[in-house]
């Protein structure tokens, strides 16, 4: 299955528009294993087909079935381990140092993809925090509306539980249902889910309303931007979140901003991102 090469530059500029992402020439094959799925979802006869229709059309549901497919990354509990205890070692004990063991403390997701990381955020706050349920608020955000809906649900596969998730996690926080397990009302309530999408300057409003962030995560997506587009993602991060308030991000990524300034802590060979 061929894309043709006018289709796939089109392509290229779409999702470098509407995600930020930037798909370089030599990925056209991701674009190929992609679109299966779609075609066969909207009964489309092939790539090039499908490529128009979102040309004709770019907020209808065939483009966003797209960028959810080329958004959406597989995650799981406590991915990388080391953002998460560095929450329990350094920043819920500065946080407490700094407004007393009863202020809130605002959290944002902001590539929250299936939910598997602002759960394990949720978790670390209840067992760090005294009166996590009633103090810690968690923004789940991704640009994908299925990724989303997921995470929303709060519900996942046997397969999804063990990966990361100990067993003592998985009874305190958890109920079976039949081959599923749920997360449990007392951990879901601390949790908002939202689209939202990380290129666009409206999402600073909309991530604002829920904060200003002590904390923000947003991990495993900067990679995917342009250096450009990167800087400006950055930026639009530090106008949702407090003075001094901590950034984490992907073990490789560099925290350069167009205007905002940080400063790094090394926790576990990693930096852990403080603003300015």
């Amino acid at each position: 299955m061929t894309i043709r090469s006018d289709l796939f530059t089109y392509l290229q500029d779409f999702l470098l528009r509407r995600s930020g992402l930037v798909l370089s020439d030599d990925k056209a094959y991701l674009i190929r294993s992609r679109v299966q799925v779609l075609l066969r979802k909207f009964d489309i006869a092939d790539i090039n087909t499908l490529v128009m229709r979102i040309k004709r059309q770019e907020t209808g549901d065939v483009a966003k079935a797209l960028i959810d497919e080329m958004t959406t990354n597989e995650t799981l509990f406590f991915r990388d381990s080391y953002p998460f205890k560095a929450l329990t070692d350094i920043i819920f004990p500065a946080l407490n140092d700094a407004n007393g063991m009863h202020a809130p403390v605002k959290i944002w997701s902001a590539a929250s993809s299936r939910g598997q990381e602002p759960y394990s955020i949720a978790m670390m706050a209840a067992e760090a925090l005294p009166n996590a349920g009633q103090r810690v608020k968690i923004l789940a955000t991704d640009l994908s509306e299925q990724a989303v809906a997921y995470g929303k649900s709060g519900i996942y596969s046997q397969m999804e539980v063990k990966r990361g998730l100990s067993e003592k996690q998985l009874a305190r926080f958890f109920s079976k249902q039949g081959e599923t397990w749920q997360v449990r009302q007392d951990l879901k309530r601390m949790l908002t889910f939202q689209t939202a999408n990380l290129v666009e300057d409206t999402v600073v409003t909309r991530a604002r309303s829920y904060g200003p962030f002590d904390i923000v995560f947003c991990r495993n997506v900067l990679i995917y931007f342009s250096p450009e587009e990167r800087k400006n993602v950055i930026d639009r991060l530090a106008k949702t979140m407090k003075p001094h308030a901590y950034l984490l991000t992907g073990a490789a990524d560099r925290v350069i901003g167009h205007v905002s300034k940080w400063e790094s802590t090394m926790f576990q060979g990693k930096r852990i991102w403080q603003l300015q």
